[in-house]
């Protein structure tokens, strides 16, 4: 009898040991369930900041590269344009000389086929985005006018363009394709 009651005591505590073992492991797979959810709701954050942070350095890169292509874009004439102006300013020397040239009757045809190419290449520029710089009786600015002489009177005031020698020329409102050769007044002391 004793043997059985021994073996009683014996099977509760295994009852409870196993009890206990399954409510360790319980436990243990829990926490370990809560853990590994923890770890990665962290990596889901990781990765969705890592998305972030990538999708705005491509889209810097692409505005970069936007920029780069329209400035090309802009200024890719700028050599040709620049070789032209050779051209236009011939043209408009002959212009002048016909305007100023006491016999104008006969060149009147010529005189009306260079001002309709002065037109033409009036039309280009303004496609182009050139602004032509010859305006007289402004202020001096040597980042668009070169002085090439100076004009002593006491009829303007000092530091204004008297006379464009040759015209200058801007791209864009920003880039310089030649500056105007200019007269500048100044006042006799």
């Amino acid at each position: 009898m004793v043997n059985t009651e021994e073996k009683k005591i014996d099977n509760k505590n295994n009852i409870k040991i196993n009890d206990e073992e399954n409510n360790n492991d319980y436990l243990i797979k829990k926490n370990l369930t809560q853990f590994l959810e923890i770890q990665l709701k962290e990596s889901e954050q990781k990765i969705i900041e890592l998305e972030n942070i990538t999708e705005k350095e491509i889209m810097l890169v692409f505005n970069r590269l936007n920029k780069e292509v329209e400035k090309s874009i802009k200024f890719s004439l700028e050599k040709l344009i620049i070789d032209f102006l050779p051209i236009v300013d011939s043209i408009e020397r002959a212009l002048n000389l016909i305007e100023i040239s006491e016999s104008k009757e006969n060149y009147i045809e010529i005189s009306n086929k260079l001002k309709f190419i002065c037109n033409m290449f009036e039309k280009f520029f303004n496609v182009f985005g050139i602004k032509k710089i010859n305006d007289v009786n402004v202020l001096f600015n040597p980042s668009i006018h070169q002085a090439m002489s100076v004009h002593y009177t006491d009829e303007i005031e000092s530091n204004q363009i008297v006379n464009v020698m040759q015209p200058g020329y801007i791209l864009h409102e920003s880039r310089l394709l030649r500056p105007a050769m200019v007269i500048v007044s100044k006042k006799k002391t």
